[in-house]
């Protein structure tokens, strides 16, 4: 096995690779954002069909990347961004060159397969090229990237509009990724070759994609369906299935990707636990934000654009700090302050009103941005550092499941509610009242799974304790 030392020594050029995947993953969501009302105008094609272009991506992450986490604990690092960096490619060349929304759906799920391992991977990868005591300052220099992404997208997916053609967006991935191709050749040789010869559970992983994939299906559908309708409790049903089958699956040690001892580890489930209400709490709300800045301030497409990208720009200045001082004074102090920056910024939210002043609004996402870049680095952290080197890149996709997990939650529950007290305020109140009324109450019920993360964070451990192979 490579020496760990050799492996501190290069861990910037390793770093590189994770970053490129990481980056490419983020930009490429963010650009398409833009571009999606483009896209259904070319191929004419309606709102909620186009949607199924973003839809099927997601579903296609949840669905794989706890399986590919335990694949790459089988395969290795090095397989692993080979394989994720040859279908990124393939992905974007093929959602390109389609000519139909279908051949593009087809060629989003090639495109999320890739992107699935290096979100599978990338925290696992960083817990082992950055030695144990600069692993904060690791996991904030990938939310760097995260931020990064998001930042950039925007912007350049309106530049390349304003200039190309559409398919421009999916084709500006492949140099980046032949570039990152290129380097996992170079460098990843250095990386330790697993030794273990264990055979992937497929059962789990099957049980479990099943479950993930049908059960956030199932919230999705909420905002067009009843809950009595077959189609919600059909699907949600299955899961349930899957989900039990899974759990059956988990607990016998022949057929476990990870084992359900893993839950008795309380730095794991502290941090799982607030990572979920953390996301719930926020994903749903600011997904609404755009809503308000168009149909209530009246604000145009460019306009809300910059007001977005407030939100990266606060978590990429504070991920980096937060998780360099967790290397120092550990994570509960960090992670309970960035929940508690979070639910002010969310109540600061709550005071928007029709005639709320720029300035305002900007301080309220600057509040939120500051919470949630402040909690997201130490809480990763925890969560990484808390397994077994062989564990590392399951919970690697753990990670990452569960964060698509509670955005999901988050987004499929809040746009529900909005929608619910919209349309019992409609009559009563005018348009913009019936909205403000609508967000107020989303926000004040998102404070609460804020709530919630916060106890989590509050009876964590502040360090970890040592954890044995």
């Amino acid at each position: 096995m490579p020496d760990s030392d050799l492996i501190y020594q290069n861990k910037y050029k390793l770093f590189t690779v994770g970053a490129i995947g990481t980056f490419m993953a983020t930009l490429d969501g963010s650009i398409l954002n833009v571009a999606l009302p483009t896209i259904a105008d070319y191929l004419h094609v309606s709102v909620d069909v186009v949607a199924w272009v973003v839809l099927a991506y997601s579903l296609t992450l949840i669905s794989l990347m706890l399986a590919f986490g335990a694949w790459a604990g089988q395969r290795g690092y090095s397989f692993a961004y080979r394989f994720g960096f040859v279908l990124f490619i393939l992905g974007s060349g093929s959602c390109a060159f389609s000519h139909d929304i279908y051949q593009l759906i087809i060629a989003r799920v090639i495109q999320a397969t890739g992107t699935a391992m290096f979100a599978a991977i990338g925290p696992g990868m960083i817990t082992t090229i950055f030695p144990p005591n600069e692993r904060g300052k690791g996991m904030g220099l990938i939310v760097m990237m995260v931020s990064a992404g998001f930042m950039i997208g925007p912007p350049l997916g309106g530049f390349l509009l304003s200039v190309w053609p559409w398919q421009s967006i999916f084709l500006i991935n492949i140099p980046i990724g032949l570039v990152g191709l290129y380097m996992t050749y170079r460098y990843f040789g250095l990386m330790p070759i697993p030794t273990s010869h264990r055979k992937i559970p497929l059962k789990g992983a099957a049980s479990i994609s099943i479950a993930l994939v049908l059960g956030t299906l199932a919230l999705t559908l909420l905002n067009d369906y009843s809950i009595s309708d077959v189609r919600i409790w059909g699907t949600a049903s299955v899961s349930l299935i899957a989900a039990i089958a899974f759990l059956r699956f988990e607990s016998n040690a022949h057929t476990a990707m990870i084992g359900l001892s893993i839950f008795k580890n309380r730095q794991f489930t502290t941090a799982i636990g607030a990572m979920v209400f953390m996301f719930i709490a926020t994903s749903g709300v600011l997904l609404l934000i755009p809503f308000y800045l168009q149909e209530i301030k009246l604000f145009l497409p460019r306009q809300v654009g910059m007001f977005l990208i407030i939100l990266p720009i606060m978590m990429f200045i504070m991920a980096p700090l937060s998780g360099r001082y967790s290397d120092k004074i550990g994570y509960r102090l960090l992670t309970s302050a960035g929940v508690i920056v979070l639910g002010a910024g969310l109540l600061i939210l709550a005071g928007l009103h029709v005639d709320s002043t720029n300035g305002y609004i900007i301080g309220a996402l600057v509040v939120v941005g500051a919470g949630v870049g402040l909690f997201s680095t130490p809480n990763s952290s925890a969560l990484m550092g808390s397994v077994t080197e062989e564990q590392r890149a399951v919970t690697s996709g753990i990670l990452g499941t569960t964060r698509n997990i509670g955005m999901s939650i988050g987004v499929a529950l809040c746009t529900s509610l909005f929608s619910y007290f919209k349309a019992h305020k409609a009559f009563e109140m005018g348009k913009n009242a019936a909205f403000i009324f609508s967000y107020h109450r989303v926000i004040y019920i998102a404070a609460i799974f804020a709530a919630v993360s916060l106890i989590f964070c509050l009876t964590r451990r502040n360090r970890l304790q040592p954890v044995t192979k």
